[in-house]
């Protein structure tokens, strides 16, 4: 599927990501906003998921037919690292510069109340060295730290790897091999958390590899769901209702990696890009918060504690924004639940520019310079290569 640049890529698939990769963002905000009491709320966990189907669904598309050789397998393991390393690592030492910036400042300004200390459970020094090899979310210290999303960056590296030893043991149309794959992950989901979809300390490879293997089945069906324009109009608005109906009332234990089958159909189908929903993702703000998804997805976090270290302080002065705790955890308030929204949004779309940002001068020339130095082990051309706006995380 050529897109308008040119490029081996599905449009309609990079404006979800940048959809979703919002929506990760504007759940992870530290507001108490209305919507942290919905039941539905935590359903937007989701988003990660489809991540995932999507990683396996387009790699499977843009590699499936280079991976015939140990050495084109060891080149994509490359560039798969040089996709998800330089950002992650760029963000890790951001947050890690701001918590010795905020160990300076505390150090000098004994007494004041802190939230936790700096360098203390969550970031840690010696769990740095676990970000660095993307080890941090395999039995290591069992805690959420440091940058907490690129828990999924780090499963999918070695997910990715997984898959395609197995589209060179078994070839890239292995449809039964595939889903032999996705239900033996499942089966293997349902015993390390039998009641939610949503695990991540310690077993989130096995969610990883549960969905890609889905989204690598989806690629190899995707024949099956190529419908003219009227239908493909009716059948892509029938599939956002069902994803928003199953983020809605999505139930609790292992019916609900079912929502997982729906991603994967929905996907084959919006690869297709013949309907109007397509359309849509396929204009010009869809494909910029395409093309910057994964900035946002590594950057909101630095966002969030710069932002959540600057209200505290000014807590501590004033008295507002005052810190309240919801269940277990601490969110700032406002005053009112539409200030909370509002700010909550404000954050997300602060997070946009700076996603823009990075991109450009963080993924774009470390791409660039994996791309220089795959070249020097291309044996007769590249291999898996990777087009220059290609969105970062969770994709080719």
């Amino acid at each position: 599927m050529r897109g308008r640049d040119g490029s081996d890529r599905f449009e309609a698939l990079d404006g979800v990501r940048g959809v979703c990769a919002l929506g990760v963002a504007f759940f992870h905000m530290p507001l108490a906003h209305p919507l942290q009491g919905q039941a539905w709320f935590p359903n937007l966990q989701v988003c990660v998921d489809i991540f995932f189907v999507l990683s396996g669904f387009v790699l499977l598309h843009a590699y499936g037919d280079r991976l015939a050789t140990g050495r084109q397998v060891w080149r994509f393991g490359l560039m798969r690292f040089g996709r998800l390393w330089p950002l992650h690592a760029a963000t890790l030492a951001l947050m890690v510069a701001l918590e010795g910036a905020r160990h300076v400042y505390l150090s000098h300004h004994a007494g004041l109340p802190v939230a936790t200390p700096p360098f203390g459970a969550g970031h840690r020094p010696v769990e740095i060295l676990t970000h660095l090899t993307f080890l941090h979310n395999f039995r290591t210290f069992g805690d959420y730290s440091w940058n907490f999303p690129s828990w999924s960056i780090a499963v999918e590296f070695y997910a990715s790897l997984l898959l395609a030893l197995t589209v060179l043991a078994a070839g890239p149309r292995a449809r039964l091999v595939f889903a032999a794959l996705a239900g033996a992950s499942a089966l293997a989901l349902w015993w390390v958390s039998p009641r939610t979809l949503f695990v991540i300390q310690n077993w989130g490879i096995v969610r990883c590899l549960f969905d890609m293997f889905l989204g690598c089945l989806a690629y190899t069906l995707r024949d099956a769901v190529r419908l003219r324009r009227p239908a493909a109009t009716a059948a892509e608005a029938g599939a956002v209702l069902a994803v928003a109906l199953l983020v809605a009332t999505m139930p609790a234990g292992p019916l609900a990696y079912g929502v997982s089958l729906v991603f994967a159909a929905s996907i084959a189908l919006f690869s297709h890009q013949r309907g109007a929903v397509s359309g849509l993702a396929r204009a010009g703000l869809p494909q910029r918060l395409g093309l910057w998804s994964f900035s946002v997805y590594l950057l909101h976090v630095p966002l969030i504690q710069v932002f959540t270290t600057a209200m505290h302080a000014l807590e501590a002065r004033t008295g507002l924004p005052r810190t309240v705790v919801l269940g277990h955890d601490r969110y700032l308030d406002f005053g009112s639940g539409a200030a909370n929204l509002a700010v909550a949004a404000g954050l997300v779309a602060a997070t946009v520019p700076l996603a823009a940002l990075a991109h450009r001068l963080i993924e774009r020339p470390a791409l660039a310079w994996f791309r220089r130095n795959d070249a020097r082990l291309a044996e007769a051309g590249p291999v898996g290569r990777l087009a220059t706006g290609a969105p970062a995380a969770l994709t080719p």
